[in-house]
């Protein structure tokens, strides 16, 4: 049984290359581990994106691996990508199984199984239903009925199956397979880079308990919150630093400060084991204090990423985010006074948003002390509560593409709100980096923290970020 899994590319969908990094793609990490911990089979993972490579070159990897079954995690954006690379699968060779998973094909999962070149698709949590399928396939079998989690045709219908119990263990699951993966191609983005070490992705728990408009996790944890044990966790930072020389680390939880006890537990442990690592975590400002903050700083904390969305409340109670301005203060204040490095991320177009909100955010960002500030457009992914009001407002409908979804795309961004048109919307996104880079405070304050000449390189890269925003067009 010959495996290969592929991460496609955002071939000219990304309007900035490289702004956001290269992240290892955990989840096909994660697959692949799953899948030849339970049974024998050669199994290799395509990253398409990190490279940039090319349909052809894609071509010319699919004609070397000849799988007998193809996995595609299919993000909103790339489903057009993803069917064509189905099909060139299956012009190869016909009887490739090809199998489409992901967070597209979560919420439409019949959809997405009518097509021709896609035989299964794989809702949710995929890793026990992708090996219930390969390990069907290896049977010489056809029949599925009987995996849950997935759906697939069946003559001229389309079979769902029933949706798959979560594991309830994730220590179950082996870590993540980064010996199929070219490590030193994966680098953080500039507003995340902690250190001068390679850097590697981590995730210690699976869910987000919140109900936000805009995010599509509970679509796939349904805000259940399932934590691995901190053994697991400290174990596998220290098998990336002994194994593969790899010192930073993205923890990609959706809210890792959600639990106190358990991050205190996580930082004693990496100070106990002396691991000397460096990590930047995603924060929730309504779940962090200064005892937290200087365990995290201990063991190696260098930036929390806060999600604070808007500088007017109006728009965070539209957002759910159940948080309030002061909180966002007090936290980062904390976090400051920690010696922690702050980056914050706005969302500009949310529900409710006119000019007057978008100034407040704008100054709002400005009044605090950040290292770093990321104003994205506001996106209505499919499954979120956003998707289903862009749609009774009649923004998204049969002339959208998918790949208007693209974070910091050169496509129009898609409306869920009345008050401001995608052009205003494209200009006050640049307006905002602007007003917020480009003031003699923040210049003199990052100028002040220049220590090495790493720091200067960061610097220097961040600019060529912020002047590529300037000159990204809509359209």
């Amino acid at each position: 049984m010959n495996i290969l899994l592929v991460n496609p590319p955002y071939i000219n969908l990304s309007g900035i290359r490289d702004s956001g990094g290269h992240s290892l793609p955990l989840n096909l990490a994660y697959l692949a581990a799953y899948v030849r911990k339970h049974m024998d089979c050669s199994i290799s993972v395509m990253d398409a994106e990190t490279p940039s490579l090319t349909f052809e070159g894609i071509r010319e990897r699919l004609i070397k691996e000849k799988p007998d079954v193809l996995g595609i995690t299919c993000p909103t954006p790339l489903v057009n990508y993803v069917v064509r690379i189905a099909g060139m699968a299956k012009e190869l060779n016909s009887g490739t199984i090809v199998v489409v998973g992901g967070p597209h094909a979560s919420v439409f999962p019949e959809e997405m199984a009518k097509i021709g070149c896609i035989d299964l698709v794989v809702r949710g949590e995929g890793e026990v239903s992708f090996l219930e399928i390969v390990k069907t396939i290896s049977s010489g079998e056809r029949t599925y009925r009987n995996i849950d989690g997935i759906a697939y045709k069946s003559g001229d219908k389309v079979v769902v199956t029933p949706e798959r119990e979560f594991i309830k263990d994730l220590d179950e699951i082996p870590f993540p397979a980064r010996d199929l993966f070219d490590l030193e191609a994966y680098h953080s983005a500039v507003t995340k880079k902690v250190s001068s070490f390679r850097a590697t992705s981590i995730m210690t728990a699976r869910g987000c308990p919140y109900d936000c408009i805009h995010c599509i996790s509970k679509l796939t944890w349904k805000r259940r919150v399932r934590y691995r044990s901190i053994n697991s966790i400290v174990d596998e930072m220290e098998e990336c630093v002994k194994k593969y020389g790899l010192r930073e680390f993205n923890i990609y939880d959706e809210t890792f400060t959600i639990d106190k006890k358990r991050v205190i537990g996580i930082c004693r442990e990496i100070v106990r084991r002396d691991l000397k690592i460096f990590w930047i975590c995603f924060g929730r400002v309504n779940v962090i204090d200064k005892e937290m903050v200087e365990e995290m700083k201990k063991s190696g904390c260098k930036k929390i990423s806060f999600g604070l969305e808007s500088g007017s409340q109006k728009l965070l109670d539209i957002m759910r985010k159940s948080a309030t301005l002061d909180m966002a203060r007090k936290a980062v204040k904390i976090v400051n006074e920690a010696g922690i490095e702050v980056h914050a991320s706005f969302m500009l177009g949310n529900v409710g948003e006119d000019t007057g909100t978008v100034r407040e955010s704008i100054d709002f960002a400005k009044s605090l002390k950040l290292d770093n500030a990321t104003f994205f457009i506001t996106a209505p992914f499919p499954g979120t509560d956003l998707y289903k009001i862009a749609q009774e407002k009649g923004y998204i409908n049969e002339n959208t593409k998918w790949e208007h979804f693209a974070p910091i795309t050169k496509s129009s961004p898609v409306l869920v709100q009345d008050n401001l048109s995608q052009e205003e919307l494209v200009k006050w996104q640049k307006k905002a980096f602007r007003e917020f880079y480009v003031r003699p405070k923040y210049i003199l304050q990052k100028l002040l923290c220049i220590k090495s000449f790493d720091d200067v390189k960061k610097l220097i890269i961040g600019l060529g970020v912020f002047f590529r925003v300037q000159k990204k067009q809509a359209g």
